[in-house]
């Protein structure tokens, strides 16, 4: 079995893509309205990642994630409306 060789002069991605999200100030309302009589230890770390004009992917999803982690009854319309409340950032 013969191993690949890597090819040293390859150029390297320097700006790799990664999506941003604008996040709308609704967002955070809702998210009030929806867990904001919570013991504020269990959410305070969440009210920060939020508290931001711009966030990336990989917060985004663990925004998500998070969120989903209450009362379907409490955050289903903000999930299942996700987009009202953040819009992608589409670079030229």
């Amino acid at each position: 079995m013969s191993e690949k060789k890597v090819d040293a002069a390859q150029a390297i991605e320097q700006n790799a893509y990664v999506p941003t999200y604008k996040v709308k100030p609704e967002f955070k309302e809702a998210i009030l309205r929806a867990i904001g009589n919570r013991p504020f230890n269990e959410i305070a770390g969440l009210m920060n990642a939020i508290n931001v004009e711009v966030m990336d992917h990989n917060t985004l999803t663990q925004v998500v994630q998070v969120v989903g982690q209450f009362p379907y009854i409490n955050v289903a319309p903000i999930l299942a409306n996700i987009n009202n409340y953040v819009e992608q950032i589409v670079e030229d």
